[in-house]
C-alpha cells in the first residue's frame, strides 16, 4: 500500500512537471493539429456524395489506418518519455529522489502513471470529434459508439505499452536525445515486425509459424480490430505483457550504477522472468481466445445456427481465401477474414489459408476452372473456397454480398457471408447427401460417358462437388422412391407414358421437387414439337412448353446457339449469374411461365429484347432466321422457368435445352451451364435455405454537411482547437510566473 501511495505521489509530481514544461504544450498543439487534420480528411470522404460510404466503423481509418498515425504517435511517445529518467540523471536529481524512502519500482511506476495521465489528456479533446459526427448525422442516423469506445480502449492499451517502452529507453541513458531516438527506433522496429509478412509474402507463405508469431505482434492489426469494434483477449494480453516487461526492464536499468553486481543480476533475471511469464500468458490466451463484438448490429457475432453447423464438423476442412485484387473490395474481405477467424476459433478442424493470385497463378486458374469462374473475375472480385474430403464449394463475391448497382463505386447494401459460408460448410462436410434421381428408358441423356459427349457426365461431376448424388430412378410408373430428393428428366426422345406422367404429377402434388430439361425436337413431319408426355403436368404446375425455338442473333454462337450474360431473372437460382456467368443455349425451346393460382412462376433465363421465339418450325429446316415476323413471339423470350407452389412446397425447374448440359457443350468452356444445374438443384432441395442466417450490414455512416461546412470544419479542427490549447498553455505559464 505504501508503494502505491508513493507511486501516486510521484505520478502527481510528474504530471505537474509535464504541464510546467513548454514542451508539453508544444506536443499537445502538434498532436491536435495532426489529429484534427486526420479527422477532417475522414469527414471530407463521409460528406462527399460522389464516393460510397466506407464499409465498417466510421473512424476506422482515423485510428491507426495511416502511416502518419504511427510515426507521429511514436514521436509523441518519445517526446513525453525522453525526460522521465534521463533528465533526472542529467540534472543530478535522480539519486536525490531515490534517497527518499521510495523504491526504484515505485518511482518507475509513478513516472509511467504520470506520463500515461498526460497521454490521456492529449486524447481527451478528440472526444469532440464524436460530438461533431453526431451533430451532423443524417436524420434518424447516429455513429455506432461501440467501435469508437473500443478504439479508444485500443489507444489506451497500446499507449500504455509504448510509454513503458519509452520509459525503458529513458532509463538507459542520461541524454534526452538518445532516449528519444531509442524509444522511436524501438517502437518503429515493433511496427516493422508486423509489416514483415507483407514485405516478403513468398518467404512467410512457406513459414507459417513465423507469420503467425509476427501476426500476433502486429500493432496495426491490433488497433484496426479495436477500431472495428472487436475486443480481442490476445491483443489485451500482448499489451499488458509488454507493459509489465518494459516497466520491469526500466526499473532494472534505472538501478544500474547504484547496485552491486549481484543486485543488478537479480533485477535483470527478474525482468527475464516477467518477460517469460508474459510470453506464457500470451500463449495460453492464444489457445483460448475471446473476440468480443461491440458493433451495434453484432456484425461479427456468430449465429447459433452457424455454431451448431461448425460443431457438427467431423473431418478437417480447409478454407481458401482469394482476396480481391480490386481495392474497392478490400474492406469487404476484412469482414470475410473476421468471420473465418471466428469459424476457426469455434471449430479447430477448420483451417484458413490465403491464396495470393500473384504468387500462385496456376492454382487460381485451376480453381476458376473447377468452380466455373472467369479467372479475371476471381482475381478482381475474389472468392472463398471450402474443401473437405474431395468435396468443394466456392462462394464468389456477389454470392456473399449485395451492392447498390446505381450508386457510384457500388455501395454494400448487405453482407450475407455468414449464411453462405455456413451453407458451404454444411454441403461439404455433411454426411447427408441428397440424391437426384434421373429417369431413363425414353432416350434420356446417359449419366455416364456417352457417344460424342452426348451425356450428363460433366453435370454429374458438378453435382458430386456440391455433395449431391446422382442415380437412376428406375420405374417411374411405380412412384418416386423415398430416397429421391429431386426427380430429373433430361432430354427424353420418346414421350413418358400416362402412368409415368401421373406419378410425376402426384409427386409434385405432395410437395415433390422436379427438374426437367427438354429439347426443341420436331415431329417427323417437322411442323410441330415432339411430345414429351409432360406438357399437361407442367402446365398444371405453372410452366408452359411453348411450340417455338428461341433465337437471338445478337448473341449468336454458331448457326443455332446463342449465349447470355445478362438475361437472368431475379431468383435464387439465376440472380448470382447476372453480369458474371455466361450460359450457352443451342436451339432452345421456348419455356414460358404460366399463370396458375397458388403458383409463383419466374423466368430464369431469357434472350435479349432483340431475340424472339420462332414459331415457324417447318421453315427452320436448313436455315436460321435473321429476324422475327408477325407470327413469332417477341423477345425477351424465356428458355428456363422456376415454379413454386407455396401451399404444398412443390418446386419445379424446366430448362429449354437438354443439349446445353451435355458434356459436349460443357467441355467447350464457353459457358457455365453445369453451374446452372447445380444452382437449380440447390434451390430445389432447399439447401440454400438450410442455414437461415440473416444478412448483416457493416456500418456505413455519412455526414450531412455542405462543402462550406466541411471547409469550416477544417479551420475548427486544425486551427481552433490547437489554438485554444496553445492559448491555455500561455495563460498557464503567465499565471505561474505572475508576482
Amino acid at each position: 500500500m505504501t508503494a502505491l501511495l508513493h507511486a501516486a505521489t510521484i505520478a502527481r509530481r510528474e504530471l505537474g512537471a509535464c504541464f510546467a514544461s513548454p514542451i508539453a504544450f508544444v506536443v499537445l498543439v502538434l498532436f491536435l493539429v495532426v489529429q484534427g487534420f486526420s479527422f477532417w480528411a475522414v469527414v471530407e470522404v463521409l460528406a462527399d456524395p460522389r464516393n460510397p460510404a466506407p464499409y465498417g466503423a466510421v473512424l476506422r481509418t482515423h485510428f491507426g489506418g495511416t502511416f502518419l498515425y504511427w510515426t507521429f504517435l511514436f514521436f509523441v511517445v518519445a517526446a513525453v518519455t525522453m525526460r522521465l529518467v534521463a533528465e533526472e540523471r542529467r540534472q543530478g536529481t535522480w539519486e536525490t529522489l531515490l534517497t527518499a524512502p521510495v523504491g526504484e519500482g515505485a518511482v518507475v511506476a509513478g513516472k509511467w502513471l504520470g506520463a500515461l495521465a498526460f497521454y490521456v489528456f492529449l486524447w481527451a479533446p478528440t472526444a469532440a470529434y464524436v460530438v461533431i459526427l453526431g451533430a451532423y448525422a443524417p436524420p434518424g442516423a447516429a455513429p455506432d459508439l461501440g467501435p469508437i469506445l473500443s478504439a479508444y480502449l485500443g489507444v489506451l492499451l497500446s499507449g500504455a505499452a509504448f510509454l513503458a517502452v519509452g520509459l525503458c529507453a529513458s532509463a538507459l541513458t542520461d541524454n534526452q536525445i538518445i532516449a528519444a531516438v531509442g524509444a522511436f527506433v524501438a517502437l518503429t522496429l515493433l511496427l516493422a515486425l508486423g509489416l514483415a509478412p507483407e514485405i516478403a509474402p513468398a518467404f512467410f507463405a512457406r513459414h507459417g509459424t513465423f507469420a503467425a508469431v509476427l501476426g500476433a505482434v502486429d500493432v496495426r492489426r491490433h488497433l484496426d480490430d479495436f477500431a472495428r469494434g472487436i475486443v480481442d483477449s490476445r491483443h489485451v494480453a500482448f499489451y499488458v505483457g509488454l507493459t509489465a516487461t518494459a516497466l520491469c526492464g526500466a526499473a532494472a536499468l534505472a538501478g544500474l550504477g547504484r547496485r552491486r553486481r549481484q543486485g543488478t543480476l537479480r533485477a535483470l533475471v527478474g525482468t527475464a522472468l516477467v518477460a517469460a511469464a508474459a510470453i506464457l500468458g500470451n500463449v495460453l490466451v492464444a489457445r483460448h481466445p475471446y473476440r468480443g463484438d461491440l458493433t451495434r448490429a453484432r456484425v461479427y457475432a456468430l449465429d447459433g445456427k452457424t455454431r451448431a453447423i461448425l460443431a457438427d464438423v467431423r473431418r478437417p476442412l480447409t478454407v481458401l481465401v482469394l482476396r480481391a485484387q480490386s481495392r474497392e473490395f478490400a474492406a469487404l474481405y476484412d469482414e470475410v477474414r473476421e468471420l473465418l477467424v471466428r469459424f476457426a476459433a469455434e471449430q479447430p478442424l477448420v483451417t484458413v489459408e490465403e491464396v495470393d493470385p500473384d504468387l500462385e497463378p496456376v492454382r487460381v486458374e485451376r480453381l476458376a476452372e473447377e468452380h466455373a469462374f472467369d479467372p479475371k473475375e476471381l482475381v478482381g472480385g475474389g472468392a472463398v473456397v471450402f474443401l473437405s474430403d474431395r468435396r468443394h464449394r466456392a462462394v464468389g463475391l456477389l454470392d456473399m454480398a449485395e451492392f447498390d448497382r446505381e450508386a457510384a463505386g457500388g455501395i454494400l447494401t448487405s453482407f450475407r457471408g455468414e449464411a453462405e459460408f455456413a451453407a458451404a460448410i454444411l454441403e461439404v462436410s455433411s454426411g447427408d447427401r441428397p440424391e437426384v434421381c434421373f429417369t431413363s428408358g425414353h432416350g434420356e441423356l446417359e449419366l455416364g460417358a456417352g457417344p460424342a459427349g452426348r451425356d450428363l457426365e460433366a453435370v454429374v461431376r458438378a453435382l458430386e462437388r456440391d455433395a449431391v448424388r446422382a442415380g437412376d430412378l428406375g420405374d417411374l410408373a411405380a412412384g418416386v422412391p423415398r430416397r429421391c430428393a429431386v426427380v430429373a428428366v433430361f432430354g427424353p426422345r420418346r414421350p413418358l407414358s400416362a402412368r409415368e406422367a401421373m406419378a410425376l404429377d402426384d409427386w409434385l402434388g405432395h410437395g415433390g421437387r422436379v427438374l426437367v430439361a427438354v429439347d426443341a425436337d420436331p415431329t417427323p413431319a417437322g411442323d410441330r414439337m415432339a411430345s414429351t408426355g409432360l406438357e399437361t403436368v407442367l402446365l398444371h404446375h405453372g410452366v408452359r412448353l411453348g411450340a417455338a425455338v428461341v433465337r437471338d442473333p445478337a448473341f449468336a454462337i454458331g448457326p443455332e446457339a446463342w449465349g447470355t450474360l445478362a438475361g437472368y431473372g431475379e431468383h435464387p437460382i439465376s440472380g448470382a449469374f447476372l453480369g458474371r456467368r455466361a450460359t450457352v443455349w443451342p436451339a432452345p425451346r421456348w419455356i414460358a411461365p404460366e399463370a396458375v393460382a397458388g403458383v409463383d412462376s419466374v423466368a430464369l433465363v431469357s434472350s435479349s429484347p432483340t431475340g424472339w421465339a420462332e414459331t415457324d418450325l417447318a421453315g427452320l429446316a436448313g436455315r436460321a432466321p435473321e429476324a422475327a415476323d408477325d407470327k413469332d413471339v417477341p423477345g425477351p423470350a424465356s428458355v428456363a422457368v422456376a415454379a413454386a407452389r407455396e401451399a404444398t412446397g412443390a418446386r419445379l425447374v424446366v430448362l429449354g435445352s437438354a443439349r446445353a448440359f451435355t458434356s459436349e457443350v460443357v467441355a467447350r468452356g464457353v459457358g457455365v451451364n453445369d453451374a446452372l444445374v447445380t444452382s437449380s438443384v440447390a434451390w430445389l432441395t432447399g439447401r440454400q435455405q438450410l442455414v437461415g442466417v440473416g444478412a448483416k450490414t457493416p456500418e456505413q455512416f455519412r455526414v450531412a454537411m455542405t462543402p462550406g461546412e466541411v471547409k469550416r470544419l477544417f479551420w475548427v479542427c486544425v486551427l481552433l482547437l490547437p489554438g485554444l490549447a496553445a492559448a491555455a498553455g500561455l495563460v498557464g505559464r503567465w499565471w505561474r510566473r505572475r508576482p
